[in-house]
């Protein structure tokens, strides 16, 4: 037999002490003595016994006093007492119910009765215990600002915390029926896209969140979304933090950065002196010409890192500049970032019944967004030389979606859905090498999710490259 649970035999008769153990032994019980109420009472709380056996006729000490001064002792004052008592009177009975006896048994002991009374008074001692560490689980569930979900199959609530109702906007009980996917949708955007295709699989990264943008009268709401590991494949228990004052922080941070970008780029320009010395090539011997040639290659790759840095701080400050972008003007805004960017073939149309609408994303982010992922099509083509097909058309009534096609290479499978992620690069699978800082599409991503839209990035099927889609929702100012 596997018991486990501990007791306490507070007997001053050796005899005793040896049969109880060697009775109580045997079922796997774990076992401490003491000889007297003094010792029992030193060890006792350091043991937290399941159950006391208490002998009354003890010298010093009886078995009343010591059985009323367990239950005055906070830890151990729901702890099972069985008393065992020569004494058989109405009187004494009273007296140890009085004291806080759960049990009485007269000596001699009926052994088999005392491990039937063991056994029933450990198991219901067990069974309380567990009502006991739920009810303290539950209180602590209820006041964390956390949001916690029982889910069967990732969609049917069987339970959620008070947190998780106010994120869900469900006061009824009646409402879980609806389903938790569909009552997310309601309220928020699921980012990134990809992250929730195998909804409600265990997602380490990316990340999974919700997301409900900013409007004029609420600030933005981000949720990030766990799914925490479970023995059964069938329940997943899902817990739901507001990260939205950490973005709020990450925006100051970038905020900051933003003071002091003017100032890195100032001694960087200081470096244009190099390229000033290295014209003068009489001036310096070979190895001095080639040790400036190494040190141009490095600067300038520094140059970028930084400036990339700086463009990906700068979207909190654009994403405040949210106005409407009249889709007429997007030839316009293409062809110059085409010139900028010495980008031979860039081809932009736009669906007849769009030329009069407007999208709510300002020029500043369009243009930081078009402007990545033209670099990116350069900067990922064999040659350098893409042939790029910008395109927006309707797809829906409240939404466009501004497609970016090249026909540079594939990106693996595997990496799809990480290209969101900031600092991530995927370089190294083309070429080898961590050129950059991985923030390009990260930063595309803040900026289409603060507008209320959404990204996702496919290989070709006809031919090697990749198309990213970007979803916008149409501006409703006048």
């Amino acid at each position: 037999m596997n018991n486990n649970s501990r007791l306490l035999i507070i007997d001053d008769e050796k005899h005793v002490r040896d049969t109880l153990e060697m009775l109580f032994t045997s079922e796997g019980y774990q076992l401490t003595f003491a000889t007297n109420g003094q010792e029992a009472l030193e060890k006792v709380e350091e043991l937290m016994p399941d159950i006391i056996l208490l002998d009354v006729m003890m010298p010093e000490i009886d078995g009343f006093e010591v059985c009323k001064r367990l239950r005055a002792t906070p830890k151990v004052a729901q702890v099972p007492i069985i008393m065992l008592t020569t004494l058989d009177d109405r009187e004494s009975r009273l007296r140890g119910l009085e004291a806080g006896a759960d049990e009485f048994l007269r000596k001699p002991i009926d052994w088999a009765e005392l491990q039937a009374r063991i056994r029933t008074i450990s198991r219901l001692n067990r069974y309380r215990r567990l009502l006991t560490e739920r009810s303290r689980f539950e209180w602590a569930i209820e006041h964390l600002d956390d949001g916690f979900l029982l889910l069967r199959d990732g969609e049917v609530i069987d339970y959620m915390n008070s947190a998780a109702r106010i994120y869900l906007g469900i006061v009824k009980d009646n409402e879980m029926i609806e389903g938790f996917l569909q009552r997310i949708d309601k309220l928020y955007k699921r980012e990134p896209a990809q992250a929730w295709e195998n909804w409600p699989a265990h997602q380490a990264q990316p990340q999974r969140y919700l997301v409900r943008p900013e409007t004029g009268h609420e600030p933005p709401l981000w949720l990030e979304v766990n799914v925490l590991e479970s023995d059964n494949v069938n329940e997943q228990l899902v817990r739901l933090c507001d990260v939205s004052d950490k973005m709020l922080l990450q925006r100051q941070m970038w905020s900051f950065q933003l003071m002091v970008s003017h100032k890195l780029r100032t001694p960087l320009n200081a470096f244009t002196i190099l390229q000033i010395l290295r014209r003068k090539k009489n001036a310096f011997s070979s190895e001095t010409l080639e040790l400036l040639e190494m040190l141009q290659i490095a600067i300038d790759r520094l140059q970028n890192q930084v400036l990339e840095v700086v463009r990906y701080v700068e979207t909190s400050h654009l994403l405040k500049l949210n106005t409407p972008f009249n889709l007429s003007e997007l030839p316009s805004l293409v062809t110059s970032i085409q010139e900028a960017l010495a980008l031979k073939t860039v081809t932009v149309s736009i669906d007849d019944s769009l030329q009069e609408k407007a999208v709510l994303l300002s020029a500043q982010g369009l243009e930081l967004v078009l402007r990545e992922l033209l670099n990116n099509a350069k900067k990922f083509h064999p040659q350098q030389s893409p042939q790029v097909e910008v395109s927006i058309k309707p797809a829906d009534a409240q939404t466009i979606v501004l497609s970016v096609t090249d026909n540079g290479r594939h990106l693996p499978n595997e990496e799809l859905t990480q290209v969101w992620t900031p600092y991530y690069q995927h370089e190294k699978y083309f070429s080898g090498e961590l050129q950059g800082m991985g923030l390009g599409l990260a930063m595309v991503a803040r900026l289409i999710w603060g507008s209320d839209g959404c990204c996702q990035l496919y290989n070709r099927e006809d031919q090697p490259g990749v198309r990213v889609e970007l979803i916008l929702p149409f501006s409703t100012e006048p």
